[in-house]
């Protein structure tokens, strides 16, 4: 999103990054779009940061709603434990990845973003 402190965190989590920022909007109460340009920053050999404009909205991928499931991580290790075959942990009775949300071994945040994502999905119209 816009204006929510992406090249502030950038600035503190990489010093010499001396990303640009703006003041708060008190019209809309966030920071104001100053980020022209993406840029990478190198923490170590293994962690980057990646500071980039806002954006409103994100082009969904291609593939389709009963894929998505493979694409989270987190769910792998209950895949085939869940009562019926093909469960896209949405719905279904006896789910093994809505017992580990209950559980808390699953994110809420994660499956949220999941949910969300599996709606725009089904939402999509196929051409």
């Amino acid at each position: 999103a816009s204006g929510v402190g992406k090249s502030s965190i950038t600035n503190i989590l990489v010093p010499k990054a001396n990303m640009d920022t703006n003041t708060v909007s008190r019209k809309i109460e966030r920071g104001r779009h100053t980020t022209r340009h993406s840029e990478l920053f190198m923490i170590d050999n293994n962690t980057f940061v990646f500071d980039t404009p806002g954006f409103t909205s994100v082009e969904s991928p291609t593939f389709d709603k009963e894929e998505l499931r493979f694409h989270f991580h987190e769910f792998d290790k209950y895949e085939g434990k869940c009562r019926f075959a093909g469960c896209v942990h949405i719905n279904e009775p006896e789910c093994a990845v809505k017992k580990a949300l209950e559980t808390g071994s699953i994110s809420k945040i994660r499956y949220q973003s999941y949910k969300k994502m599996y709606e725009e999905l089904s939402e999509r119209r196929k051409y």
